[in-house]
């Protein structure tokens, strides 16, 4: 990532965030949500002016890699994405979603947030292969980027 010049701030603001569904169920096994999910992550990041550098899914839950969101706290970003993604996936999906998960919850309560540096697609390579390797096991682990 370059560091940006904002009016009259210069910095680099990168944020990793983890969002896990109610009752960690692996509603992420489907392909169509990831594909809705990742779709709609682009859509809130254009919104929202910020960039996304990387959409990554375990079974269980989901990974962000966001770039550009001096504007945003991590509160503001997890509230719009979390929205947003529970809105049109329970829309498009409603049976689907009901084989999973129980009430009116898509989302946990919580979600992981952490300020990162640089993320080059090495580190985001390396990052999969670590720790999402425990979840898919040996098949495919799917990595989404611009």
């Amino acid at each position: 990532m370059d560091r940006r010049s904002h009016g009259h701030s210069f910095g680099e603001s990168n944020h990793h965030l983890q969002f896990t569904p109610k009752y960690r169920r692996e509603v992420f096994r489907e392909p169509i949500i990831r594909k809705v999910c990742k779709g709609f992550c682009h859509i809130v990041a254009n919104e929202l002016g910020i960039n996304l550098v990387a959409v990554e899914f375990g079974p269980d839950h989901m990974h962000m890699f966001v770039s550009d969101c001096k504007n945003w706290s991590d509160a503001q970003l997890a509230n719009r994405f979390k929205g947003r993604l529970a809105y049109e996936v329970r829309r498009r999906f409603p049976e689907l979603v009901r084989k999973y998960l129980r009430g009116n919850h898509f989302w946990s309560g919580g979600y992981f947030h952490e300020t990162v540096g640089s993320v080059t697609a090495e580190a985001r390579r390396y990052y999969i292969e670590r720790c999402q390797k425990k979840h898919w096991g040996q098949r495919t682990i799917f990595l989404f980027t611009n």
